[in-house]
């Protein structure tokens, strides 16, 4: 099940105790305790969302070991790395952002492992009294979070439902998304590689998004890293211009953000019209007055034309 957000915990290890010990001429020894083990959360290209962590989970670092004899020094507990899918936010129950992980390898420390305790040897060193003193090692941090997850894209398909979306993605990429001849076959957003550039298709919007019907209101914070909307009309649409103008209200309605990105329109499912059809429907949409793209930024498709499919990819790369 797609999950977008999640509350875990997390707990950084504790230091270990200084140690007290002696030589053979009777002088103290004891070491440090090794420092508790840090936590960790690193961005990775190849988790999706939190679907493999379960709600109040805790991630643990490991302890440090106690100081030994002869001035030896405990081992440091070992640090523990939680690995995220990118843009991965995250929160303290009070609201307060702590960290952003957006990049591929960027990893950021969010606790702090206990410091270890002082031996014998450097009280001895430090004070010149009291042989058998000794410091405990410190706590490590605790705390739960909120992340948040706000998926990285490229471009974003957006479109009505059965649009030929997630069949085009298919065809571009690794993505494996549901295809079915009915609307609201996608209910998750689904994301796929073309070379080094990102695609994701988000579940159809309908007339009335922006006001909680459909499903695209849910996924509208997954669009803030796309560059470019790759708006995806049906070529057999009857009415293909209330079609763009439908999608296009409830780009205006759902925000500036999404609204003033560079849009180019795909004309889908070409091989169930006439080419003099299809011509005209390219002719309506470039007579469309106000609109925010030009006739270079139309292109048609048909995934069982591979040539047209070719060109899709090009025209993807060159948009950005």
């Amino acid at each position: 099940m797609f999950r977008d957000e999640i509350n875990i915990k997390f707990q950084s290890g504790k230091g270990g105790d200084g140690h007290v010990s002696f030589g053979l001429d009777k002088k103290p020894n004891g070491g440090e305790g090794g420092d508790g083990g840090n936590i960790y959360i690193e961005g990775v290209i190849n988790e999706y969302d939190f679907s493999f962590l379960k709600a109040f989970q805790l991630f643990k670092a490991g302890n440090g070991e106690l100081g030994g004899k002869n001035r030896l020094s405990g081992a440091n507990g070992q640090d523990y790395t939680l690995k995220v899918p990118l843009t991965t936010k995250i929160y303290d129950l009070d609201g307060n952002l702590l960290l952003t992980i957006d990049k591929v390898g960027e990893k950021k420390m969010l606790l702090k492992g206990g410091r270890g305790g002082l031996g014998n040897f450097f009280y001895k060193k430090a004070h010149g009294v009291d042989l058998y003193r000794f410091s405990y090692g410190k706590d490590g941090e605790a705390i739960e979070v909120k992340m948040k997850l706000e998926l990285f894209s490229d471009i974003i398909f957006i479109g009505l439902p059965n649009a030929g979306k997630s069949s085009i993605l298919n065809e571009l990429t690794n993505a494996e998304a549901k295809v079915g001849a009915y609307a609201f076959t996608t209910i998750i957003p689904q994301q796929g590689r073309m070379d080094n550039v990102t695609l994701m298709d988000l579940p159809g919007l309908i007339e009335g998004t922006h006001s909680g019907k459909g499903l695209g209101n849910r996924f509208l914070k997954h669009t803030k890293s796309a560059k470019v909307l790759a708006h995806f009309l049906a070529a057999n649409s009857e009415d293909i211009k209330k079609d763009y103008q439908t999608i296009r209200e409830e780009i205006e309605n759902l925000g500036e953000e999404l609204a003033t990105k560079k849009e180019i329109v795909i004309l889908t499912k070409t091989d169930e019209i006439s080419p003099e059809k299809l011509r005209e429907q390219v002719k309506t949409l470039t007579s469309i007055k106000n609109k925010r793209f030009a006739s270079k930024d139309i292109i048609t498709v048909s995934i069982f034309d591979d040539k047209s499919l070719e060109s899709l990819k090009d025209f993807f790369k060159k948009s950005l």
